[in-house]
């Protein structure tokens, strides 16, 4: 008789035998195949695991000779597997899903490991090996994209341990984190978390490690450049194993994650005040990194925990380190060691106060077999944070000579006088000059409305700083005002998670609004400010990029854009000397200076080029012009890709250089006259191509506004409609020549990206004042029929109360109603501010607004058709008088809509496009 033995004995034989890699070995589990007998062949198939699984079927017949039976095996294929197991390339075993690129083997035909499934989409790599390599995350040193994984084995020869470093590295904080594991598969352990702009060193005390990149949804940042080496830990000597600044990571140092929580590697002052220092020992200033425990209110005790690697003895060292303990809520420090049994020995420990500063501690160590140094720091619930910094060992006993034992005190600590009530406004001055959310670093409140006066002394500006920053996205908001009051100007509007750069005041006062709405709550920020002369983001030799970045002023139109808004590279042509704006001597800027332009060389092509940068028509004439006076000059020449070449020259050919005159940009032309309808709100459809420059805008492929469009790059539109969202364009969409919503895809109807916004600096949100911004198309469009830019006003044109404007857009059809597909249009009269004011007197109706409607009501913009164009005809050409903005209602007796004041803007606007 055949034993159940026998015939799992001959299964694992014939899976050796078939092994599709020969070099690779098999780990098969007998004991999880059952075999049952009857009279039909015996299935054998393997017990629920969460290993391989596969179906064989072994037919037991007796051998003509012996009338013993024997095995043959056949394997039938598993069509499918059950969730959450997935099929193996050899089409039989099953294993779950975690267990493919893991790297760990798990199909017999190691499928579940193949470069081809498993290299990251980041950089197109999975298995790194060998003793150095590198890897990336996608897309960089751009922006990566949303809602990846991205994972990679390294695996440095056996023996040897793996160093990371990174050469740059920026995420989202808290949401798009690179974790580092030590070990491959299902037991490897985290060692690191790294977010934000997170430049680190880590170490990984094994020869295998995982790397694990996963992005949200949302804010992507420019992402990581990571670079391994293998090393030899156990060459290291034991004062490398100890001696840490923590400047470039922890070094050597282990995290123990059986404990409560991690040490928390700082730059800058802990939270709440008065819990833990402002900066580090090493440098004593804020660019030095110090550990902390967990900074932030104790919610319940805990122990943090970080050991060094194995020490040898020697005959004494002397182990130093600062540490800082102040409040009266702070708990214990203890430093120990242990030997190679686990046996922990207390050889240092602090409890309570020792006052505002980094206090001195040493101990001499004699140690007779190999020993670990462990520190440990243990915080109470409310403000208890300890620091450690600079920990240092050196040869022979400590000297005790220099040494003074910190005294410990009895400490009164100081509430801050920073109101966490939002029923008033908060005058602040410094050294008061820290602030926060209401409850941080609790949730904020809904429905909250706070206001901080940051103060600074005459002729002193303000450098504002957020070290926390999370709110709901794009709802609550953060808003940073040059000055006080109605004068201010928009700095800043700040929505989201950090990290944030800093603000610049102009004058010396700064106003900090927050507001926030009735659902949805995060953990707020924490901000200080400080005061001084001139300060700034960047130098007088340096120019800020939107981002507010700085690149120095030589790298202005120098033809390679740096700056993500593409500003270096914009405004590099003027006229000058002229007696009108479309007609002058042609300058080129390159760097800090402007040059003349030569006239030898010189084409009507390029004259085309240099007046459409200008944002005029085509050339009407070009002609040289004798300049006798000193240079700089420039050669201005075509590229291959139609863009100007710059090239300097000491001198011009016969000294003549170019007088340009451009002709006046077309605008305001449409092909065909609108409807008169009675019946936008009250309106009627349009007719197609009736309104060229009508721009539909779209946030996350959702239309929730329009525009108008000024040249063909530029948009003007509301700034309601953007504030919040500015700070991510490209979430932004235009959609040009469109005459039904259902028709965005489709020609004549043309869709380009946003790369940036920008808010008129007075807009006041509270009072809708000056609600007007710009958008700025990544890409140029083509005029067409059906696209086609307005007219801008001139500054003092007037439009009188009384003549008919045309309103258009995609908004409700009624107050509370639903969008229409098919763009409306409809006629206003204006009204003088004085009747809108009265009509209007729960708002305050400035001169940068103007007002349309009928007493009776029944014709008006609505919901959805902000930021959209109010125009009215002027001979043959049709002018942006207003920007859709407000309204009470829509249609309703005496309630006319109200718009920018379009002439209030334009030398605004025209500074920014041309």
């Amino acid at each position: 008789m055949v034993t159940a033995e026998k015939v799992k004995n001959e299964l694992v034989l014939g899976f050796i035998a078939n092994n599709p890699n020969p070099t690779e070995t098999l780990k098969i589990d007998v004991n999880s195949i059952q075999v049952t007998a009857g009279e039909n062949p015996t299935t054998v198939t393997p017990l629920t695991s969460s290993g391989p699984t596969s179906l064989i079927t072994s037919s037991l017949t007796p051998t003509s000779d012996s009338g013993l039976l024997t095995t043959s095996e056949s394997s039938a294929t598993v069509a499918e597997c059950s969730p959450p197991a997935e099929l193996c390339a050899d089409g039989v075993t099953c294993i779950s899903e975690d267990f493919f690129c893991d790297g760990v083997l798990n199909c017999p035909d190691g499928s579940d490991e193949s470069e081809k499934r498993c290299a990251a989409v980041c950089d197109g790599k999975f298995m790194l090996t060998g003793s150095s390599g590198f890897f990336h995350s996608m897309n960089y040193p751009n922006p990566y994209n949303e809602n990846i994984v991205c994972q990679w084995i390294i695996v440095v020869p056996q023996g040897l341990s793996i160093k990371l470093n990174f050469t740059s590295f920026e995420t989202q904080p808290y949401a798009d984190v690179l974790s580092i594991f030590e070990g491959l598969g299902q037991n490897k352990t985290l060692r690191a978390s790294l977010s934000g702009p997170n430049i680190e060193t880590i170490y990984i005390f094994s020869h295998e490690a995982t790397a694990q990149f996963i992005s949200d949804y949302s804010e992507n940042y420019n992402g990581f450049n990571a670079t391994y080496t293998a090393f030899n830990a156990s060459e290291l000597n034991n004062y490398e194993k100890i001696n840490c600044t923590f400047e470039e990571g922890f070094c050597f140092w282990i995290q123990d994650l059986d404990d409560d929580s991690d040490w928390e590697r700082v730059q800058g002052p802990t939270f709440p005040v008065m819990s833990g220092p402002d900066f580090d020992h090493t440098f004593g200033n804020l660019s030095g990194f110090y550990i902390s425990t967990p900074i932030g209110l104790g919610v319940i005790e805990e122990r943090v925990r970080i050991l060094s690697l194995p020490l040898v003895p020697s005959d004494l060292y002397c182990l130093s380190f600062w540490y800082f303990m102040y409040g009266s809520n702070v708990y214990r420090l203890r430093v120990s060691t242990s030997d190679g049994h686990g046996q922990e020995k207390i050889i240092f420990e602090k409890e309570g106060n020792y006052g505002n500063n980094w206090n001195y501690g040493q101990v001499t160590l004699n140690e007779t077999s190999d020993f670990k140094v462990i520190f440990d720091a243990f915080k109470r619930r409310g403000p208890s944070d300890i620091a450690v910094d600079d920990i240092g060992l050196t040869k022979g006993k400590c000297n005790e000579d220099n040494y003074v034992e910190p005294t410990v005190r009895p400490t009164v600590t100081t509430t801050p006088s920073v109101s966490t009530d939002c029923s008033v406004p908060v005058e602040l001055w410094e050294p008061n000059s820290t602030f926060s959310s209401p409850n941080f670093p609790n949730n904020y409140p809904n429905s909250a409305s706070c206001v901080w006066y940051l103060n600074a002394e005459n002729g002193k500006n303000i450098q504002l700083h957020f070290q926390v920053f999370d709110l709901e996205n794009f709802v609550d908001m953060v808003e940073v005002r040059d000055g006080r009051g109605p004068d201010s100007l928009l700095l800043a509007v700040y929505t989201g998670k950090g990290p944030l750069p800093d603000v610049y005041s102009t004058t010396n006062q700064m106003t900090v609004i927050l507001q926030t709405d009735k659902t949805v709550t995060e953990k707020g920020f924490l901000a200080n400010f400080t005061t001084g002369y001139h300060l700034s983001a960047c130098t007088v030799d340096e120019h800020q990029c939107g981002s507010g970045e700085c690149i120095p002023l030589h790298n202005l139109c120098d033809g390679i854009p740096q700056c993500e808004d593409g500003s270096d590279e914009a405004k590099c042509m003027r006229l000058l000397n002229g007696s009108l704006s479309t007609e002058g001597l042609v300058q080129a800027r390159i760097g800090k200076s402007w040059h003349l332009a030569c006239a030898d060389d010189w084409s009507e092509e390029i004259s085309d080029s240099v007046c459409q940068l200008l944002g005029l028509g085509d050339a009407n004439t070009s002609s040289p012009v004798l300049f006798t006076g000193d240079g700089p000059f420039v050669t201005i020449t075509k590229g291959s890709n139609q863009s100007l070449i710059f090239t300097e020259r000491e001198h011009c050919l016969d000294n003549l250089v170019v007088h340009l005159q451009c002709n006046i940009q077309s605008c305001g032309k449409h092909l065909v006259t609108q409807n008169n309808g009675t019946k936008i709100v009250g309106g009627s459809d349009a007719r197609r191509e009736a309104w060229p420059w009508i721009v539909s805008l779209h946030f996350n492929l959702q239309p929730v506004c329009g525009a108008s469009l000024v040249s063909d790059e530029w948009l003007v539109t509301a700034a309601h409609c953007v504030y919040g969202t500015h700070l991510k364009p490209s979430r932004w969409q235009a959609v040009l020549g469109l005459y039904d919503q259902s028709d965005v895809a489709q020609p004549p109807a043309a869709v380009r990206d946003i790369d940036r916004i920008i808010i008129n600096p007075h807009y006041m949100k509270e009072t809708k004042d000056s609600d007007i911004a710009l958008m700025h198309l990544q890409q140029k469009v083509q005029y067409t029929d059906y696209i086609q830019p307005i007219c801008l006003p001139e500054k003092h044109q007037q439009f009188l109360p009384g003549i008919n404007c045309s309103i258009a857009g995609w908004g409700d059809l009624s107050s509370g109603g639903t969008p229409s597909n098919v763009l409306q249009e409809a006629v206003v009269p204006l009204l003088s501010n004085e009747k809108c004011q009265q009509q209007m007197s729960k708002y305050n109706i400035t001169e940068n607004m103007v007002c349309a409607g009928y007493d009776m009501g029944g014709i008006d913009s609505c919901q959805g058709d902000s930021g959209g164009p109010l125009t009215s005809e002027d001979g043959d050409k049709w002018f942006l008088v207003g920007v859709t903005s407000f309204g009470e209602g829509c249609a309703r007796p005496q309630r006319p809509g109200v718009y920018a004041r379009v002439t209030m803007f334009v030398d605004w606007i025209k500074n920014i496009i041309y």
